[in-house]
């Protein structure tokens, strides 16, 4: 818009002088005013003959078509680029598109850089062999803010379509930098049977509470976690069955975690830089400012930094409030916009029978390259931390168990302890037998090092397993 209005007003300077002032008035109104206002100064200001005015105007009229057209390149090369459709899919993949001509919307949730557009691209280039290329529109919000309605309209008038007729395929990638979206897709989806939206975003707040408000039974959320270490093996071409090779990827995975994009990376500053700024700053300086409204993105940066290098740690906003001199509340805010954003994970102590979890949380990072990221050293001692961390993530844990002693993880009413070293004690099944006996439960698990076996107790079995063992069975 800036180049139409640059353009345009050199282009009839010597004529208009005090065109200039009024043109620039334009820059501030909404794109969508290209296609009414450059006539009316046309008509105004330029002198019918001039036809290299009108050219100019013409042109720029329509070069959020072209925006458009760029998106979507398939519609001219009747394919999708391979280096945006990556060969290598989710292991939840299956899953998804199985849900691609279903009525309901798609949303694809997570942190940012773990796949979620590479997901959409791959989604695309599988539809292209089932449907005409036209019948596929995207459209990225991560640096464009557009209407939804100016999107999709000029996507009608580009193909001549009638949505009444034809089954369209409308992804929208990062929605939720976009004011109003829930609001503008309920009324193309209830209008418009035959339309399909597939969405993505990197906050979950963003789904869960407009679909509560707006979208209540029109949408279906799927979690974009970073790689499993699965995943992690498939994509280094590991074969899973085989000890001896998946060992040697196991530590650098507890380590750095399941960025993708990082996999390569020789260096640990590359490794860092990468996490830093596309990453955790992203989302601290810029997503989370934006989505909450908050004005002091440096303490959410401290509050993410003290979680990371202390994975586990006991969440007391009381004590915070102290230690920072900050309102109890905001404390308890800005924690919840780190869980919100995919940073942290937070852990209730558990209570049977309750889907209310105790008040007293724990909080851990994610993905450990975030804790890789703010520790310049990783001590042997704190590798089992890490390994607690990891193991939260994998199953997306949601509580621990305190009552004098400590269980790690409940998951499926199941108790988890880990124990990564190297030999394990018998005191060490303290905690999981006194849940069981509680809890009347009769199994649990104990994630290992290197030990195998089971073991019976009083209250029942408790199964010894290795952890590179568990990450793929993943047996809760």
């Amino acid at each position: 818009m800036t180049y139409f209005m640059g353009t345009y007003v050199t282009l009839l300077h010597s004529k208009k002088r005090y065109v200039q002032s009024d043109v620039h008035k334009l820059v501030f109104l909404r794109w969508k005013f290209l296609y009414v206002m450059p006539f009316y100064i046309m008509k105004k200001y330029v002198h019918p003959n001039d036809h290299k005015a009108y050219k100019y105007i013409h042109y720029d009229v329509h070069m959020e078509k072209a925006k458009l057209e760029e998106f979507n390149h398939w519609w001219i090369k009747e394919k999708v680029d391979s280096e945006l459709a990556l060969p290598f899919k989710r292991d939840n993949y299956k899953e998804i598109e199985k849900y691609i001509d279903k009525k309901f919307i798609v949303a694809i949730t997570g942190l940012r850089r773990v796949g979620k557009t590479t997901t959409i691209y791959q989604l695309i280039k599988d539809l292209i062999k089932k449907t005409k290329t036209e019948n596929i529109l995207f459209f990225s919000f991560d640096e464009n803010n557009v209407k939804i309605s100016e999107i999709i309209e000029t996507y009608k008038e580009i193909h001549k379509k009638d949505f009444r007729e034809e089954k369209v395929y409308i992804f929208f990638d990062e929605i939720q930098k976009l004011n109003n979206w829930e609001n503008e897709i309920k009324k193309y989806y209830d209008l418009y049977p035959k339309l399909k939206f597939i969405i993505s975003g990197s906050e979950s707040l963003f789904i869960r509470k407009k679909t509560k408000e707006t979208l209540a039974g029109r949408i279906f959320e799927f979690n974009l976690s970073t790689f499993t270490f699965k995943e992690y093996l498939k994509i280094h071409n590991i074969e899973s069955k085989y000890e001896t090779k998946i060992k040697p990827f196991l530590l650098k995975y507890i380590e750095k975690g399941g960025f993708p994009e990082t996999f390569s990376f020789k260096t640990d500053k590359e490794f860092k830089e990468y996490i830093r700024s596309l990453v955790v700053d992203k989302i601290v300086y810029k997503d989370i400012p934006r989505m909450f409204k908050l004005d002091d993105p440096e303490f959410l940066s401290t509050l993410l930094e003290m979680i990371a290098v202390n994975p586990g740690m006991y969440i007391d906003y009381l004590s915070l409030s102290k230690q920072f001199n900050k309102d109890r509340r905001v404390i308890k805010n800005y924690i919840f916009y780190l869980k919100e954003s995919f940073l942290i994970n937070l852990l209730g102590n558990y209570r049977k029978g309750s889907t209310t979890l105790r008040k007293r949380k724990r909080a851990y990072p994610t993905d450990n390259a975030i804790t890789y990221l703010y520790k310049s050293k990783i001590e042997e001692d704190f590798l089992g931390r890490m390994v607690e961390t990891l193991v939260i993530s994998n199953i997306n844990a949601a509580s621990f168990w305190k009552n004098g002693n400590e269980v790690d993880v409940i998951h499926n009413n199941t108790p988890i302890e880990i124990k990564y070293r190297e030999k394990i004690k018998s005191d060490n099944l303290k905690s999981i037998t006194e849940f069981m006996k509680k809890f009347k439960v009769k199994k649990g698990i104990l994630i290992t090092k290197n030990e195998e076996r089971e073991v019976k107790v009083e209250e029942g079995k408790i199964k010894y397993i290795p952890l590179w063992k568990w990450l793929l069975g993943n047996e809760t």
